[in-house]
């Protein structure tokens, strides 16, 4: 299958790193084994937005793919944000979700940068644990983000960062990390994800700050990239185009949480 969409394209990247992308000729199949309950790590990339009578193809092509999950996942690698005709899956239960992708090729400084902090890569023990804590604190209350998944997450993330193909950086008051964000790149591509501020440090002009510095750093050190991040709230998106991001594209998905 051949990937058309910046999301996808720089998604499958990261999931090639981690888990396992398996290719059907029709659609692509992601596996994370280390992290058995990621939902969007194990899941299925179709190539367009369904049609009226894909619903019972794409559940058995599920099944057959994932005899043992209960969740349902069907990413879809197209860009204009359109739905298609999903009323079949709405009516069983998954919610479509459509999020603005944005790039950069260039970057510049915002106005305001928080000086009071510094940022750098996650390094030590004690780095991934206090991110960690971040992550469980800015995901309290949403389904499936419990304490494991976060720390088997986490580890799987830690291997490839610590592999030289990613890293995960934060901004951080003596050991507490107060803001974190993941980055990984190959062939000219750098995919953010997980962009979080710890609940007592928002408004401060952290993220931000944190982007800037990351994205510094990898270009003296990498050369021409472009930056591609996927905000889930698109409310946030200001911070993003203040750096130097603007809309590319729309991501959209289809997805059902697990039974019981």
């Amino acid at each position: 299958m051949t990937i058309q969409s910046l999301s996808m394209r720089t998604q499958t990247m990261i999931q090639r790193m981690y888990g396992q992308v398996e290719d059907r000729g029709s659609y692509l199949v992601y596996r994370t084994p280390s992290v058995p309950d990621y939902w969007y790590g194990n899941c299925l990339l179709m190539p367009a937005t369904p049609k009226a009578s894909d619903f019972d193809h794409w559940m058995q092509l599920f099944a057959k793919e994932f005899p043992d999950k209960t969740h349902r996942v069907f990413q879809i690698d197209s860009a204009d944000g359109q739905s298609g005709d999903g009323a079949a899956f709405l009516a069983a239960g998954f919610e479509f979700s459509q999020h603005e992708v944005l790039a950069a090729d260039t970057i510049h400084q915002p106005e305001r940068l928080n000086q009071n902090q510094p940022c750098r890569p996650a390094r030590s023990d004690a780095d991934w644990t206090s991110i960690i804590d971040t992550a469980y604190l800015t995901n309290e209350g949403r389904p499936g983000f419990d304490r494991g998944f976060l720390e088997r997450k986490f580890a799987a993330v830690r291997r490839v960062c610590e592999a030289g193909q990613g890293a995960w950086w934060g901004s951080w008051e003596g050991e507490l990390n107060t803001s974190h964000m993941g980055l990984f790149w190959q062939d000219g591509l750098v995919r953010f994800q997980d962009v979080a501020t710890h609940p007592d440090y928002r408004r401060q002009g952290l993220c931000r700050t944190l982007l800037y510095r990351a994205c510094s750093e990898l270009l003296a050190r990498l050369g021409p990239q472009r930056f591609v991040i996927m905000p889930e709230d698109e409310s946030v998106s200001r911070i993003y185009q203040s750096v130097g991001f603007a809309f590319a594209e729309y991501s959209v998905d289809y997805c059902r949480r697990p039974e019981g």
